[in-house]
């Protein structure tokens, strides 16, 4: 028997979902969730072939978010704040650096979240990101023909995620 029958489930919707670093960033229009991958080793013994496990490494997660007022700002400014200085580019500055990136995306315990919500809002999943930095930015396509919002991708990099 299949759940669409059953009418005590209710599955978990793509829709509804909170990121947040303190402040909920209600401009995401979606998430990528947390993954990760094992890669692994082959050894041969004569004629055969085993594999092992190896180093496990959490993926990048995008977030495509919409362009509201002074995103693109505060987004070239998270770089230029936190050491890629343009004009100073050969100059004594500091440059990037992990410390400097991570504490501009998360709260004051470190993290990143990303929240799976039900129907009544409640969070029932919690992705906690440890250490994350934004990796790359996007900053959108313009288009005559397109009355669509324009809409930023960004790349962000952890160390390592606890579902809660």
């Amino acid at each position: 028997m299949t759940f669409w029958t059953e009418s005590t489930l209710n599955p978990t919707r793509q829709f509804r979902f909170m990121v947040s670093n303190g402040v909920n960033w209600w401009w995401v229009s979606s998430c990528s969730k947390p993954s990760y991958e094992i890669s692994t080793e082959e050894y041969k013994l004569i004629n055969h072939k085993f594999k092992y496990p190896g180093v496990a490494t959490w993926n990048d997660v995008t977030l495509t978010i919409v362009d509201v007022s002074g995103q693109t700002n505060s987004l070239l400014n998270y770089i230029l704040e936190n050491g890629h200085d343009v004009e100073r580019a050969y100059g004594s500055g500091d440059g990037l650096s992990k410390s400097n990136l991570i504490k501009g995306l998360y709260d004051n315990n470190g993290f990143f979240h990303i929240k799976q919500l039900n129907e009544e809002g409640a969070a029932i999943e919690t992705w906690s990101l440890k250490n994350a930095f934004i990796k790359s930015t996007n900053f959108g396509q313009l288009d005559y023909t397109s009355d669509e919002l324009v809409k930023l991708e960004l790349v962000i990099s952890y160390d390592y995620a606890i579902l809660e």
